[in-house]
C-alpha cells in the first residue's frame, strides 16, 4: 500500500511507535516518518507508505511551524522538562519585555549545537545512544535557520513561562532554542511544551489521530485518509502517463514521449528547464490513475538528460510500482 500520511502523534510516545502502530494497522512493512518528533511533543507527523517511502528525500528539507512553551530557570539534561533536572534558579525578576529583546539574537541564519539527548550522528553513533552511557563527546555546531518566533504569552512567576510561535527550517531543534535563549539570559530554559502545527504542505488541521488510525473503517480504500500526492509536492511538476505504459516501468523499459497523456506538455516542461541539463536538473513525477483510485498515484520519477526540438532523453530517478 502506497500513501502518505498525516498523523497527529500524542504525548508520551516515540515516532518509531507510531510507525509500527501504522505497520499494523496497514499491514505495511514499509513505512517512514518526515522528521522525528520527541516523546514530549505532539503534533504533525507525517509517514510515507509501501514505495513512497523511497520519495523521502524529496520532503527532508521542509520547514516547520510549532507552539512551543518555555520555561525559564531550569535547566535539564535533555532540555525538555523529561529529563533529569540539572539546576532551578529564582527567575521572578525576569520579565516579558526582557525576554522579547533578545529574540532577535535568534532569528535568521544562526548557529546551533543539537541537544544532547538527540538522534544527529556524531562518530558513527547517535547522540542520544552517548548520553544514556554517560559518553561526553563534543557536539558540533552547525546552522540553521529560524524564520520567525513571536512571543504569544507571558507568565510570571519564579519559573516564568513563555508561549511562541515560530516557523524554522529543516534541522532547528526548538530545544536547543530554548537552552540557548536560557544562556543569554543567564537563567536556564526548557521546553515545556511543543506542538508542532506543520511540516511542509502537511498541516495540524488535517491531521488524523491515532485512536481513528485504529478504527477499522480506515482499513480499507477510499477512505479519503490518504494525503493527496500532489498537494505534498505542490512545488513539483506532474506529468501523466498512458495506463499502458505502466508494465513498461515495471520491467524497466526506457520512456518515451508516447508513454505521456500529453507528449508536448512533456517538451514544453523540458524546455522550461533548459535546453542541455545534467545530472541536477530538476526531477518530475509521473503519474497513473485508475477506476479505484481516490488519487493519481505516482508511477515514477523522472529527469530529462538531453532535449532537443521533437525528443528527449528520459532517465529513472526512481520507480515506485
Amino acid at each position: 500500500m502506497n500513501g502518505f500520511l498525516n498523523v497527529a502523534k500524542p504525548k508520551g510516545i516515540t515516532s518509531h511507535d507510531v510507525v509500527l502502530e501504522v505497520r499494523r494497522v496497514f499491514r505495511e512493512k514499509k513505512v517512514g516518518h518526515l522528521g522525528t518528533l520527541d516523546p514530549m511533543a505532539i503534533g504533525v507527523l507525517p509517514l510515507a507508505l509501501g514505495s513512497y517511502a523511497r520519495l523521502s528525500e524529496y520532503l527532508m528539507n521542509e520547514d516547520k511551524e510549532y507552539l512551543a512553551e518555555f520555561m525559564f530557570g531550569i535547566t535539564t539534561d535533555t532540555d525538555d522538562l523529561d529529563g533529569n533536572v540539572l539546576s532551578m534558579a529564582d527567575c521572578a525578576h525576569l520579565t516579558r519585555d526582557g525576554v522579547v529583546r533578545v529574540l532577535p539574537k535568534f532569528i535568521g541564519d544562526i548557529e546551533q549545537a543539537p541537544p544532547r539527548f538527540s538522534a544527529v550522528h556524531v562518530g558513527g553513533k547517535r547522540l542520544y545512544d552517548l548520553a544514556r552511557k554517560g559518553i561526553k563527546v563534543d557536539v558540533p555546531v552547525r546552522n540553521v535557520r529560524v524564520d520567525h518566533i513571536h512571543m504569544l504569552h507571558w507568565e510570571d512567576g519564579i519559573y516564568p513561562k513563555a508561549m511562541f510561535s515560530m516557523q524554522v527550517a529543516s534541522g532547528t531543534y526548538v530545544r536547543s532554542l530554548a537552552r540557548d535563549l536560557g544562556k543569554e539570559l543567564g537563567c536556564g530554559c526548557v521546553v515545556s511544551y511543543l506542538l508542532r502545527t506543520r511540516v511542509g504542505n502537511f498541516l495540524l488541521k488535517d491531521s488524523i489521530t491515532l485512536n481513528s488510525l485504529r478504527s477499522k473503517r480506515f482499513r480499507y480504500k477510499n477512505t479519503g485518509f490518504f494525503v493527496d500526492p500532489k498537494h505534498v509536492f505542490s512545488e513539483f511538476v506532474f506529468l501523466a502517463l498512458k495506463p499502458e505504459s505502466l508494465k513498461s516501468i515495471k520491467h524497466g523499459v526506457p520512456l518515451t514521449l508516447e508513454d505521456f497523456v500529453d507528449p508536448q506538455e512533456v517538451i514544453s516542461v523540458a524546455h522550461r528547464c533548459g535546453r542541455v541539463l545534467d545530472s541536477q536538473s530538476p526531477v518530475f513525477m509521473c503519474t497513473y490513475t485508475t477506476s479505484d483510485m481516490e488519487h493519481e498515484g505516482i508511477a515514477c520519477v523522472v529527469s530529462f538528460t538531453s532535449v532537443n526540438e521533437s525528443s528527449l532523453n528520459i532517465r529513472y530517478e526512481k520507480v515506485l510500482l
